[in-house]
């Protein structure tokens, strides 16, 4: 009888001993998953940050082109302007020959 206590104290041990290793192991998945999405937090945020940079430019860009618009279209008209008339002379030009 005294070899089955033994037994069941040597059996509690180990089981006692198991389920302590189980646990380490599960707070280190723990710790590394918590890990992992610390990355991915910090990750989201330099994307977002970025995002925002870039619809901020965007905007800016967009502002300044409604700011100057009448230069714009006077810009866009003197452009054609001389287009054309480049090829009217050009036109001329080849008449002549």
């Amino acid at each position: 009888m005294a070899d089955a206590v033994k037994n069941a104290k040597g059996s509690a041990q180990q089981a006692t001993a198991a389920a302590a290793r189980t646990a380490g192991k599960a707070g280190q998945a723990a710790g590394l998953a918590g890990e992992v999405a610390r990355k991915k937090g910090e990750e989201a945020k330099t994307a977002l940050t970025s995002a925002t940079a870039t619809a901020g430019t965007a905007a800016t860009a967009g502002l300044a082109a409604v700011k100057q618009r009448k230069k714009l279209a006077a810009g866009a008209a003197g452009g054609l302007v001389a287009l054309l008339a480049g090829a009217f002379a050009l036109g001329r030009t080849t008449a002549r020959d």
